[in-house]
């Protein structure tokens, strides 16, 4: 297997100068840089990537943590971190947290630990916080896609949740529904909070009162969806329309309803968050507001990159505006 001491010799040069070439640290002049490459190309010299991230204290791979592998949210953002990251000649490393705080905060330990030159992150359980504390006192660029947390705000990228909300809402108003519901995400989040306020703001927007007999907490899963709908039904609050803080939440809520002999749009009309997969193939149909997933990961990859100096000059998008995609799950009251 050829060796840099046979590259420095058939280009003549020596391995000092190989080394520059290979690692970018120092300018070579441009005779010896085309000598360096032909021999590498001659000889088929494949360097050792690991003593080259020793000597120049990059492994020109890329973290990215996120909560489930398996979801159609998460496999989104990767794709877009990895369309970015590849194209630049990097490489990522992916880790799982489960959702689960234990488990995120060693994902993260294990991405560092393998020495990759910045994280992205997308997590569901760790604190807003620990999360700060992450990209303060990590040493190295950590980007937070999917949350916006004030403290960090120039490192997250982001959908502009409040606006999301009250688009939801708007849109079942301009409707004609005067009781619509809310089936909230977790509370802990910024994302579920911003939503809320969404919501209450276009409720006041149009001389509505808010009413916590119209609100319950879903957390973000199909089964708290479905959970949260039975409780808001119970409650007999006479409400007319739901807007569900994510798709996923929906999906449980329009089972509870169908479970209960209610039918949408004729009976109750819903509203999701996130345009998932499962959106369109939910019967019916269901309207909901778009979070560009892929456009995030990105976005994300692009900012960990000019942090690093890679991609100094590009305009990177932190807070993306929602957009409502309308299918069959509403109709007027």
């Amino acid at each position: 297997m050829p060796t840099i001491r046979d590259v420095s010799q058939l280009a003549k040069v020596s391995q000092a100068t190989v080394s520059r070439v290979l690692n970018g640290t120092v300018p070579v002049s441009p005779i010896k840089r085309a000598a360096v490459l032909e021999a590498i190309a001659q000889l088929g010299y494949q360097p050792n990537a690991f003593a080259r991230s020793l000597a120049t204290n990059r492994s020109r791979a890329i973290g990215a943590l996120v909560s489930e592998l398996s979801s159609a949210v998460y496999g989104d953002i990767v794709r877009g971190i990895e369309a970015v990251v590849e194209a630049r000649g990097l490489h990522m490393v992916v880790s799982s947290g489960h959702a689960r705080s234990d488990l995120e905060r060693r994902s993260f330990a294990f991405l560092k630990e393998r020495r990759t030159d910045a994280l992205i992150v997308q997590v569901d359980a760790t604190s807003e916080g620990e999360l700060a504390t992450w990209v303060r006192q990590s040493g190295l660029p950590v980007v937070v896609v999917g949350r916006h947390i004030p403290a960090i705000a120039e490192r997250c990228v982001y959908l502009d949740n409040v606006a999301g909300g009250a688009l939801a809402t708007r849109h079942l108003l301009e409707r004609g529904h005067r009781r619509i519901a809310h089936i909230a995400g977790l509370m802990r989040i910024t994302d579920a909070r911003d939503r809320l306020t969404g919501y209450r703001q276009a409720l006041a927007e149009n001389d509505l009162p808010f009413e916590d007999v119209l609100v319950a907490e879903g957390g973000f899963v199909e089964d708290g969806g479905y959970r949260a709908m039975l409780q808001l039904l119970e409650r007999d609050a006479g409400f007319t329309a739901v807007f569900a803080a994510n798709d996923q939440s929906a999906a449980g809520a329009l089972k509870a309803l169908r479970e209960t002999g209610l039918r949408v749009p004729d009976d109750i009309s819903l509203v999701g968050f996130d345009d998932l997969l499962i959106a369109h193939y939910l019967f019916p149909a269901l309207t909901t507001v778009i979070q560009p997933f892929a456009e995030m990961g990105q976005a994300a990859a692009w900012l960990a990159l000019t942090a690093l100096g890679i991609d100094d000059d590009k305009e990177v998008t932190r807070r993306f505006d929602p957009v409502l995609v309308e299918r069959d799950s509403v109709a007027a009251p």
